[in-house]
């Protein structure tokens, strides 16, 4: 039982930890670089003036992921963004209804 978990956890590790500074990379060079026009019709023609974020939440990750900041600092922020978004939109529960009795 041991040994098979050591091996899923170590083929786990492997998948994820191999390529991420490929993935790092990537996404560094994609926020550094701006979105040129695309061909129109072409693949991605759509969705080419807006390839940045458009919400706090997608810039904030994408930080993160570049290692501009860290994990403390990214929930931090993002628990701030939370509390903000709970004092403007209030979560209003409807009241509560009796079920109508059976016939």
């Amino acid at each position: 039982m041991l040994c098979t978990f050591l091996l899923l956890t170590g083929l786990v590790a492997a998948c994820v930890v191999a390529p991420w500074p490929k993935i790092r990379r990537a996404l560094r060079d994609a926020v550094r670089k701006p979105a040129g026009p695309a061909a129109p019709g072409g693949p991605g023609a759509a969705s080419a003036p807006n390839r940045s974020p458009q919400t706090l939440e997608g810039i904030l990750t994408l930080e993160l992921v570049a290692g501009e900041i860290t994990g403390p600092q990214y929930r931090q922020a993002m628990a701030t963004v939370a509390a903000r978004d709970a004092e403007r939109h209030p979560l209003e529960v409807p009241p509560e209804v009796t079920p109508p009795e059976p016939a």
